[in-house]
């Protein structure tokens, strides 16, 4: 007997065609219901649960670069702000000025040609060195104050003495400067 049982059961007569059919057909929907309902393996959720960490790691990092591109961009924002603000305020120096103004910027110390006039307002603080594009710029002290609420860094600070530029830790105080003494 080399036939299926399917074959013997129809040769005997013990069923029929019809039979045969509908036993099949009960097979294949049962095979196709345990597909369907299949739990998933361990494998599966592993590799479920490391996409979504992955996915979730890459929306933070996503997040992040975005936060970066926006403070940079303020940052820019800001930086164009100080420099159109200095520009349109700005008090040029005189072509024949004749007088060097020297000042600290950051640790350096820098100087810049100006008249006895300008001298005197910057002495007075009525006007203020503003360091704009590796440049500085001469600006009214309300502008600069301005300036020094966007970035305090822009603003080219007066030396740390009191207003006549003497400290009170100074042992030279006592001798008088030169009146055509130009520093």
């Amino acid at each position: 007997m080399a036939g299926s049982l399917k074959d013997q059961l129809l040769k005997a007569g013990i069923a029929s065609k019809q039979q045969a059919k509908q036993a099949e057909l009960d097979k294949r929907r049962k095979q196709k219901q345990k597909q369907g309902r299949r739990a998933p393996d361990q494998d599966e959720r592993e590799r479920a649960a490391a996409i979504e960490a992955a996915r979730v790691a890459k929306r933070e990092k996503d997040r992040q670069l975005n936060e970066q591109r926006k403070q940079e961009q303020a940052q820019r924002a800001l930086q164009a702000e100080i420099r159109q603000l200095a520009e349109q305020h700005r008090i040029d120096p005189p072509e024949n000025a004749d007088l060097r103004y020297h000042f600290v910027w950051k640790n350096k110390v820098r100087s810049l040609w100006v008249d006895a006039d300008l001298r005197a307002q910057l002495s007075d603080g009525r006007l203020v060195l503003v360091a704009v594009d590796q440049a500085f710029l001469l600006v009214p002290a309300a502008i600069a104050e301005r300036i020094r609420h966007r970035d305090p860094n822009a603003v080219v600070q007066p030396d740390a003495g009191s207003a006549d530029g003497t400290s009170g830790d100074d042992p030279y105080a006592d001798y008088p400067v030169p009146d055509d003494l130009h520093w």
